[in-house]
């Protein structure tokens, strides 16, 4: 990399630019539980919608099935 200019002949966005991150090197956030918290509960209502969706969408694909054979169209191939 090539050396970096004096100060001086830093835009004012290049200046804003190395104090935001002159703050992100020195202080660090500390590690929260709120993310995990949050993904644990989205997982656990997500697993428990899962199964009936499941059912909804055979359902709807049965109905299409039948709905394709009233109407003359071949099957579907699985």
């Amino acid at each position: 990399m090539s050396p970096r200019p004096p100060e001086d002949a830093a835009t004012p966005a290049e200046r804003r630019l190395d104090e935001h991150l002159e703050a992100l090197r020195t202080g660090a956030p500390e590690p929260g539980t709120s993310l995990v918290k949050r993904v644990v509960r989205n997982a656990r209502w997500q697993r428990a919608v899962r199964a009936p969706l499941k059912v909804v969408a055979m359902l709807a694909g049965a109905v299409l099935d039948g709905l394709a054979a009233l109407a003359g169209a071949r099957r579907r191939s699985r």
